[in-house]
């Protein structure tokens, strides 16, 4: 028998390396590796839900450019149960499930806990949830091609491949790689995610909305259409301010949560424990009086008049409404002139716009005198006649009144108008007013039995109908 000698006595026998070339430190490397990649999918899921939680929560997000093109391309992935209760904030979300944007959210965060888990049972499962994710991608393409709607919602679809994607990359790393090590927690871990949730102030107020107001919601939508003015009104408010220091300490009572598990026997974890206890009454205690302010504007909103609360205007008249069981409460109808010239005409309710319109001449602040020579007082001279609304209107230098503009309430829609000719003056008295007489305003019955408009112009005087306008 042959022996085999080593040149060097004294070097050390070799050892058996792992079939394949594994690398000990290249496998701890891609299991870390894997893991932060195993976050991906969570955060596809959790990114596309919080823009929608903010897009129904907070309705004046909705001049954003392009608003309304985003939430349709990411539709594929929201979730309208966990984010708008249910509705449907685009058009093609009318009819969807959301299941498939649940489906992704749940197997996202089933990935990343099965990723961090020390056995390998445990990350080989992973195969499940990316598996899972797969099939929701491909039964998603399939819904969008049948009811043709994939064009609206390409760029979605896109972003849950590459879902899919990641996920695959994460199982197949995790399953070839050796267990990651425990990552040691400290007061630091999350803190980066509560200040970026702080500095997006949107986040926080949408919260603050959905837990302690949630009929704010409703009456900011409501002034989304408005297109003179305060379309913002449910959002510049001291109550704004607490609802998102509420929202923000609900996402500190949830960073020390996550502080405090799992339980341990330490003075630090007892601190953590009262910390978390502390934070939650404070917000509770905060909550109460920003849901009382909240509910206050929502009254203001749905039912004030917004007359001191419109800037640059040019005056504001109240106009009447028919009559209203006790029990049923109207919003004050409001009509405000505003614009350079004051020619622009606007009616709300409460502080919804109804409609607006731009008259060919001034109407506040109109100079005007009843034919007897009595001088009429305000900026704007006008009277109500159930719908129609009749209004002084000017072109002079001097603010004489010239014209006289007949709208309809409900629209302000321009039903007659009146004028001397040119630039001539005019004098006006209002008769049968059915608020009554107020010779101040130029309201005033003399011998009329019925609603009359009573015009002097050039030396004469004219009587009509006010729902109907001057004869033709």
């Amino acid at each position: 028998m042959s022996q085999i000698d080593y040149a060097n006595p004294q070097a050390a026998k070799p050892d058996l390396g792992v079939i394949g070339g594994a690398n000990p430190e290249a496998d701890e490397g891609s299991g870390l590796s894997a893991r932060q990649v195993a976050t991906i999918p969570l955060t596809i899921s959790v990114l596309v839900q919080l823009i929608y939680f903010v897009a129904y929560w907070i309705p004046e997000t909705s001049a954003v450019p392009a608003h309304e093109w985003w939430l349709s391309q990411l539709s594929p992935l929201a979730s309208t149960w966990l984010t708008s209760l249910g509705q449907p904030q685009v058009p093609v979300q009318v009819g969807q499930s959301g299941v498939p944007g649940t489906a992704l959210l749940i197997c996202g965060a089933v990935l990343l806990w099965l990723s961090r888990t020390p056995y390998w049972l445990g990350r080989t499962a992973m195969l499940v949830p990316a598996a899972v994710g797969a099939l929701v991608w491909l039964g998603t393409g399939v819904s969008l091609a049948i009811t043709g709607t994939f064009s609206s919602a390409a760029f979605g679809f896109t972003v849950m491949l590459a879902w899919v994607i990641t996920a695959g990359y994460a199982t197949y790393r995790c399953y070839l790689a050796d267990a990651p090590a425990p990552v040691t927690k400290t007061w630091r871990a999350g803190l980066p995610l509560l200040i970026a949730y702080a500095l997006v102030g949107p986040v926080p107020t949408a919260v603050g909305r959905f837990l302690f107001a949630p009929g704010i919601r409703d009456a900011a939508a409501s002034l989304q259409a408005n297109t003179v003015g305060l379309r913002l009104a449910a959002l510049w408010t001291p109550s704004s301010v607490l609802l998102y220091l509420c929202g923000l300490l609900v996402g500190l009572c949830i960073w020390l949560a996550y502080q405090c598990w799992p339980p341990q026997r330490d003075l630090s974890f007892v601190g953590r424990v009262l910390a978390l206890a502390v934070t939650i009454v404070l917000t509770g205690l905060l909550g109460w009086p920003a849901n009382t302010l909240a509910e206050r504007r929502v009254t203001a909103l749905l039912y004030e008049s917004p007359a001191k609360a419109v800037h640059f205007t040019c005056g504001a008249l109240m106009v009447a409404q028919p009559d209203a069981p006790q029990q049923a409460p109207r919003p004050v109808l409001t009509l405000v002139v505003n614009g350079l010239t004051c020619r622009n005409v606007t009616t709300y309710s409460g502080y919804r716009q109804l409609a607006t319109r731009t008259l060919a001449t001034s109407v506040s602040p109109v100079k005007a005198s009843t034919p007897d020579d009595q001088p009429i007082a305000g900026r704007i001279v006008a009277a109500q006649y159930g719908d129609v609304l009749v209004l002084a209107a000017s072109n002079r230098l001097d603010q004489h009144a010239s014209t006289l503009v007949g709208l309809r309430v409900s629209d302000a829609a321009e039903l007659w108008q009146y004028s001397c000719g040119g630039r001539k003056a005019l004098a006006v008295r209002f008769a049968g007013v059915p608020a009554g007489d107020q010779p101040t305003l130029g309201h005033q019955t003399l011998r009329e039995r019925t609603p009359a408009v009573v015009v002097r112009c050039d030396g004469r005087q004219l009587a009509f109908d006010p729902l109907t306008g001057p004869p033709r």
